[in-house]
């Protein structure tokens, strides 16, 4: 048993070397030889672990898309929590996604000129997982009266393009925060909600 375990934490410590050499030459300019190097191994253990740079480049996409589900799933958690409050906080969530412990040391790489690459496997990680959260969410809040859509799986798309959208749009990290908080209100008036009046 603990040869798995030495074995998981020597991927682990590749993956977070990549993710380093990534954020220091960004992608395209890192060779495994730079992977190795960060990593204190000979080349050939690379190979131990990853047939390319590309299956190394997946892992930390993978890295970051699991903290990031992790962290949504916190967020959205509570059974008894209303769908319009697990809309928010999984906007809260995806706008200040540095908040996650986990995916801190990542955010930045993800987001530099050059490792478009990253953040693009990370999105095809993340999608699916994102996608039935977010139409158990909508599933409830048409349960609860809170939202009026004919077409659940339809309304999820429509929730994570417009949240996705922002980020492609080219809004600063540091704008981030207020921005997906703006595309989570629209969706909600999407998705027929309006606030009760006191």
């Amino acid at each position: 048993m603990p040869r798995v375990a030495d074995r998981e934490a020597r991927r682990a410590e590749l993956v977070m070397a990549a993710a380093n050499a990534f954020a220091q030459q960004g992608v395209a300019n890192t060779a495994v030889s730079d992977i190795v190097k960060a990593a204190g191994v000979a080349q050939g253990t690379f190979y131990l672990y990853f047939e390319s740079k590309d299956d190394v480049v997946l892992a930390v996409a993978e890295r970051f898309g699991s903290a990031m589900i992790e962290g949504v799933e916190r967020a959205v958690a509570a059974p008894a929590k209303p769908a319009v409050e697990k809309l928010l906080a999984l906007g809260d969530v995806l706008g200040d996604s540095a908040a996650i412990t986990e995916a801190s040391e990542l955010i930045d790489i993800l987001h530099r000129p050059g490792n478009r690459a990253i953040h693009d496997r990370m999105a095809e990680h993340l999608t699916p997982g994102l996608v039935t959260i977010v139409q158990d969410i909508i599933a409830q809040g048409v349960a609860e009266g809170a939202f009026t859509v004919p077409d659940v799986a339809a309304a999820a798309w429509f929730v994570l393009g417009g949240l996705q959208s922002v980020e492609l749009s080219g809004v600063p990290l540091a704008g981030m925060p207020a921005a997906i908080a703006q595309a989570t209100e629209l969706a909600l008036r999407a998705l027929g909600y309006s606030e009760p009046t006191a």
